[in-house]
């Protein structure tokens, strides 16, 4: 059985810009492991994006180069699927945004793992048994 994993976009920005870990993010993709994300993954990726051109480190051209990019990873969208009220759930349980818990909420419904560049975050789900081997950080994957 392949193993699923759920990526988030601290993850997936890595694939098309120089960070920290993009390494390990790149060695995702040989894993052959089921990638998977919530549609909305491409609105947080823009996002980053726009952050990166408004900051200097892109320009239009490079932004729409790397969401073009992206936009043909091998990620298997969830489009609409996400479990909601679980993601909700989650997000009372870890007083966390919304979206985060998406990603999580998607994970356990396919009894996957989330793997995220998320500190913040992956400090939260550690503090729920149930999450500790079910929540990775990236680069713990070294």
């Amino acid at each position: 059985m392949t193993p699923t994993l759920v990526v988030d976009a601290s993850v997936v920005l890595k694939w098309a810009l120089p960070e920290e870990d993009s390494e390990l993010a790149d060695d995702l993709l040989d894993r052959g492991a089921a990638l998977c994300a919530p549609a909305f993954i491409f609105v947080e990726l823009a996002n980053a994006l726009w952050f990166h051109r408004r900051t200097g480190k892109l320009n239009a051209e490079e932004a729409a180069g790397c969401l073009r990019d992206l936009r043909q990873a091998p990620l298997e969208l969830w489009d609409g699927e996400e479990p909601l009220p679980s993601t909700l759930e989650w997000a009372h349980r870890l007083d966390h945004a919304v979206y985060d818990c998406a990603y999580l909420a998607l994970a356990l419904q396919l009894d996957g793992t989330y793997v995220t560049a998320d500190r913040p975050f992956w400090q939260k789900a550690r503090t729920q048994e149930e999450l500790r081997d079910r929540v990775v950080l990236l680069s713990h994957l070294r």
